[in-house]
């Protein structure tokens, strides 16, 4: 099990490196993995409970619904593009101002417990830091260490079963120099969103 762990995360490794970042810098994509030896179900339950389950059968079909046009239009995104991320199927948008901003979302559909799966590989993320958006559990978390580069890595528990994946990757405006705020209000939005259904 452990030698399955470590190719899921070489493989992630490697996707990322090859991934959409621009300018020929690191990537700043959470690890992941889809599952963990402490437990039989593969996970060890270890994140925060989902209080109030969102519907996610849109996202997970199309992550760019993760957002509505209102809610891209107060963040000053554009519309979304579909495309893959290392973590799987997700939706890049641009600030409609500046192509060089981008906020990636990604639901985790490789993760069957959500959340959990990503507090039970936290080993291997230099940070780690457990928060909420809009009342559900979250946490800030990525492989490498590049907030101070605009990069800046958060991860929803939208059910039990799901978290989401926001990256941002900012390199103009305040967010280049302080990413993690930016990611904060895109998880509120998205939850806003999929509350309305």
């Amino acid at each position: 099990m452990r030698r399955s762990l470590v190719c899921v995360l070489a493989a992630a490794a490697l996707v990322a490196g090859c991934s959409g970042t621009k300018n020929g810098t690191a990537s700043s994509e959470p690890s992941y993995a889809t599952g963990s030896p402490s437990a039989p179900n593969g996970s060890s339950g270890s994140a925060p409970k989902v209080s109030s389950p969102l519907k996610t059968s849109s996202i997970e079909s199309d992550a760019c619904s993760a957002l509505s046009a209102a809610k891209r239009s107060e963040l000053g995104l554009g519309e979304g593009e579909a495309g893959t991320t290392s973590v799987g199927k997700g939706c890049t948008l641009y600030a409609a101002d500046d192509k060089l901003n981008q906020v990636d979302i990604s639901p985790v559909l490789a993760n069957k417990n959500g959340l959990s799966d990503v507090y039970d590989t936290k080993a291997n993320n230099e940070y780690f830091e457990p928060t909420e958006v809009a009342g559900y559990p979250a946490v800030y978390a990525a492989s490498l260490d590049h907030r101070k580069d605009g990069k800046c890595g958060l991860f929803v528990g939208v059910t039990d079963q799901l978290s989401v994946n926001i990256l941002v990757q900012y390199d103009n405006g305040p967010g280049a120099s302080d990413p993690c705020p930016v990611a904060l209000k895109v998880g509120e939005a998205m939850i806003q969103t999929l509350k309305e259904g």
